[in-house]
């Protein structure tokens, strides 16, 4: 009777989560009524499982790539009919906030429409930023974002280059190639089907890293623009932006492969672009972590060839 009762639980409290996970996409989304009951066709109830008394072994999958309980497989008892085929398990994905715990932001989500203007206007203030006196004297150009406002996937790099401080456009060198590679030709999306911006919006001298300073001053426009677009899920791109939105001192190595949290937003971590194109070895760990994505995301993974 336990056993049953503990099974039937694990069952309602899955769909339970995938209804909660659903809910705070639509509302990500933009979406703020759902139809009246009367207006979906009925669905048949569940029964409720009657008591066994057979003994069950528990498989447990590694979270949070599979979210949905492992099936119980019973043990085998000649005198019982055989079990029905278990139902399909839906797509991975990243583990879901509560639907009435805090989101992680103090406002509720931007209308779709409104998205693109409030992004501008935050550009312009960008644009005129004074806060690094060095960075704003030595840029060409500041360099907010690219792709869309409505994006289900946001990129998040660490600051603009040569070649973006010129274009004022992220990520559009070499690096910049790859990683429109990583999401072209291994994700199957268009490069304008997510939002791709930086921690800092202008290009450090040299190309060194962004000082600690530098960090907060810009990251107050970054986490806007999360809060604006609103992405259901995050991809930080090296250790400067996991440093700065995760606030760890680890590096990639160490929070690669795992899920994390901004804002409340599912996060993986994977290797930056320009770190891929001295060390091309992580290109296959950066594949796994695109993988662990696009599973949560519900994009099929092409099989491999040969």
């Amino acid at each position: 009777m336990a056993e049953a009762e503990t099974d039937f639980d694990a069952e309602l409290g899955q769909l339970i989560r995938e209804a909660r996970q659903r809910l705070e996409s639509l509302g990500r989304a933009g979406v703020t009524s759902l139809p009246r009951a009367a207006e979906i066709a009925p669905v048949a109830r569940r029964a409720r499982p009657e008591p066994s008394t057979a003994t069950a072994t528990v498989i447990e999958e590694p979270a949070p790539e599979a979210p949905s309980p492992a099936p119980v497989v019973p043990v085998a008892e000649p005198a019982r009919p055989a079990a029905s085929a278990p139902r399909p398990r839906p797509a991975a994905a990243a583990p879901a906030a509560t639907l009435f715990g805090n989101s992680g932001f103090d406002s509720p989500p931007v209308p779709p429409e409104q998205r693109a203007e409030l992004l501008r206007e935050l550009a312009e203030e960008v644009a005129g930023c004074l806060k690094c006196p060095i960075l704003a004297s030595s840029r060409t150009q500041t360099v907010f974002a690219d792709g869309s406002p409505t994006a289900r996937l946001m990129f998040i790099g660490e600051a603009p280059g040569a070649d973006e401080d010129r274009t004022g456009v992220p990520f559009v060198g070499a690096a910049g190639q790859l990683l429109t590679d990583m999401i072209t030709k291994g994700m199957g999306l268009k490069r304008e089907e997510v939002y791709i911006a930086n921690v800092l919006k202008c290009r450090p001298p040299n190309n060194r890293n962004p000082l600690p300073e530098e960090t907060l001053n810009c990251l107050p426009y970054l986490e806007r623009q999360i809060e604006v677009v609103r992405p259901e899920f995050i991809c930080l791109l090296g250790a400067v932006a996991a440093k700065a939105l995760l606030n760890t001192a680890l590096g990639v190595g160490r929070l690669r492969g795992k899920w994390h949290r901004v804002r409340g937003i599912p996060t993986v971590v994977t290797y930056h672009p320009s770190y891929l194109l001295r060390q091309p070895a992580g290109k296959k760990e950066a594949w796994e972590d695109l993988q662990m994505l696009m599973r949560a995301m519900g994009i099929p993974i092409p099989k491999r060839k040969g």
